[in-house]
């Protein structure tokens, strides 16, 4: 009887666990891939307090800039930076909860905008509107 229990015990847990690791992703598959070379953060390490520098991820390259994506240490927030190539002195990013809406954050500076989306995200209306999705979890504008 307590074997029977036990292995109840183990199997939710294993659930719990497969469903909390999809939900850390946010709809980013790349916070859920290892690091690679590229991944590695241009900016200054005080941009990052409070991230899980492990979770720093180059998500596209794109006109002379880098984006990266990068996750709270708690899972519940993911943030999209944006590194100009010739210099990570110019950045500008965002962070937003990391729930079930499509858009997780939109970054607005004088000269450009962009938004992390989840990848299953129904981008339509926006690249509509002048939107360019450059990567399926980043629109610019």
């Amino acid at each position: 009887m307590k074997r029977r229990m036990l292995m109840t015990v183990v199997l939710a847990l294993v659930g719990l666990m497969a469903v909390t690791a999809c939900s850390t992703a946010a709809g980013i598959a790349a916070l859920g891939h290892p690091a690679g070379e590229g991944d590695l953060w241009p900016g200054e390490s005080g941009q990052l307090e409070g991230l899980d520098e492990q979770s720093v991820r180059l998500l596209a390259s794109h006109e002379g800039a880098k984006y990266f994506v990068v996750a709270a240490k708690d899972q519940q927030t993911a943030c999209l930076y944006k590194f100009e190539e010739d210099s990570a002195q110019h950045s500008a990013g965002g962070c937003g909860a990391a729930g079930g809406s499509g858009i997780i954050v939109e970054v607005k500076t004088p000269s450009s905008k962009m938004m992390l989306v989840r990848e299953d995200a129904d981008t339509a209306e926006l690249e509509g509107s002048g939107w360019t999705r450059i990567h399926e979890n980043i629109v610019v504008a």
